[in-house]
Parts: structure tokens; C-alpha cells; sequence
């Protein structure tokens, strides 16, 4: 499905009826990222995962501000769009964060519950290699001519390699191989100096004491990894569920278990 914002049209995929749940995608993914997920949670929510702007089948407008403030903005008009007009619980992994948590922090009373799925969002955070390649200009672009599939393949592989050689290749189709989502990257990446998230950081901690907060962490995460404590800034003081085998894209390897421990988190069970 596609929805229109300002003369450009977004993708996403919907399924399900009941409470909605938001799932907000990371770097280099699309909607699709979430498909298993979706496939245990929609007989009882209203599962909606949109291609962020710039990925997949989504318009990336010229000039796209990827502030926070308008990441928060870009969640809202969306979701004004597609005529949701309940709280959502919110689910978001990797970049997916930057648009996500200041859209919750923003607009708190639309929000059941927060999830986050090996993300950032902290100002003490250390970019790990790939991140500091891609903010660097001149080699950022240059990996678009370096990162044939196979490479991409590799790569994804060494830390999720339960992840099929399906969902790889379409994958790879949506996203590095699209000129368009390589820009974004890059915009994205150089846009996010740690110091952004200064303030945002604290105001994340004070709603997740309002509102229930899942963390779903995969331990087995090159980018992100434990010796960072992120999952532990990110819970403050909520319970934490691993996934210890799971790479960066464990939602994508374990839906299953990724659900379960959502629900889980949530005190809830499949109908």
C-alpha cells in the first residue's frame, strides 16, 4: 500500500485488527524487515511497518531534512495519513530509533508502549567501523561501487546467519543496490553526530517511566556490542529480553521467539 505525504508517496504493509503496533525498520531494510514478526502477532494487532523515506518502495524527497525533530514529524504525518487515531505500540530497530523514540517523546499520549530492538540513541554512543566509513565523505560513496551482493550477503551473514538467502536478495534489491537508499544512508549516518541525542537521551528515560518498555536485545550484535551497555541504558531499569545467538537482524533470524518475548514483555498471549 502506498500513502501520500506532501506529493510523496511512502510504502507500507498492514495486517491484522485489533491495537495497532508500529514497527519502524533500521539500515539498510525495508517493511519487509518485520515479516515473520508480523506473521505471530497479526490474528490478534494491527501490525503497520512502513518503508521509512528514501528505503525500499519509499519516496526520498529532495532536500529531506533526517533531523529528529523531523523524523518525529515524518512518524506523525503517517500516521495523520493513515487514519490511526489510537495509541500504537511502538516498535523500532537500528536507525529506526532516530525516527521512532522523538516521535514517542513528542507525542506521548499516542503511545501504549515502547520497544526497542538494537538501536542507538545516546551521546556517548561510539559509531563502529561501518558508521564511521559511511560519515566519512568521499569513502561513503565510494562503498556503493565496493558492496556487490555478494559482499552484502558476507556481511549480514558474519553476524546473523540465520537470516535466508531470500530474504538477502530482496534485501539487497531494496536497499543497497538502490541508488536512492544508498543516499539516504549516507545522509543519515552524517546527520547523527552523537551529540544530537544530548537532551533527547533524558527525555527518552523520563517516558520510559511512564509507559511500558520492552528491550528485545540480540547479544550476538557487532555494532552494538554488549560491552556498550546500550540495552541496559535503553531498559532503565526494565527487563531486558536476550536473544543470545541473535545477530543485529535477530527479529529477521528468530520471529518467532522475537514476538514471544514481546508479548511477553507486555504480559500478553497469542489468542
Amino acid at each position: 500500500m502506498n500513502v501520500t505525504i506532501d506529493h510523496h508517496n511512502y510504502y507500507y504493509k498492514e495486517a491484522g485488527a485489533g491495537d495497532i503496533i508500529l514497527f519502524i525498520h533500521g539500515n539498510p531494510d525495508s517493511a519487509n524487515y518485520w515479516d515473520g514478526v508480523v506473521s505471530y502477532l497479526y490474528k490478534d494487532y494491527r501490525c503497520i511497518c512502513p518503508d521509512l523515506p528514501g528505503f525500499g518502495r519509499s519516496d526520498l524527497p529532495e532536500g529531506f531534512n533526517f533531523s529528529l525533530e523531523y523524523g518525529a514529524q515524518w512518524v506523525q504525518s503517517f500516521l495523520e495519513k493513515i487514519n490511526v487515531q489510537t495509541p500504537v505500540h511502538l516498535v523500532v530497530h537500528d536507525i529506526g530509533g532516530f525516527y521512532g523514540l522523538p516521535w514517542a517523546i513528542k507525542y506521548p499520549d499516542k503511545v501504549r508502549s515502547i520497544c526497542v530492538h538494537n538501536s542507538i540513541f545516546f551521546s556517548s554512543f561510539k559509531w563502529h567501523i561501518w558508521g564511521r566509513i559511511w560519515r566519512t565523505r568521499g569513502l561513503g560513496e565510494l562503498t556503493k561501487y565496493l558492496n556487490s551482493k555478494w559482499l552484502y550477503r558476507w556481511n549480514l551473514r558474519k553476524t546473523s546467519p540465520k537470516l535466508s538467502d531470500a530474504y538477502l536478495d530482496e534485501s539487497y534489491k531494496l536497499g543497497i543496490a538502490n541508488d536512492k537508499t544508498v543516499a539516504v544512508v549516507l545522509n543519515v549516518y552524517r546527520a547523527m553526530d552523537p551529540e544530537v541525542f544530548i537532551g533527547w537521551e533524558d527525555e527518552y528515560h523520563a517516558l520510559t517511566q511512564q509507559k511500558p518498555t520492552i528491550v528485545i536485545w540480540a547479544d550476538n550484535d557487532p555494532y552494538i556490542p554488549p560491552k556498550m551497555s546500550v540495552a541496559e541504558r535503553f531498559a532503565n531499569g526494565h527487563t531486558i529480553y536476550r536473544i543470545p545467538k541473535g545477530g543485529h537482524w535477530a527479529a529477521a533470524e528468530y520471529p518467532e521467539l522475537f514476538a514471544h518475548h514481546w508479548r511477553e514483555g507486555l504480559g500478553t498471549k497469542s489468542s
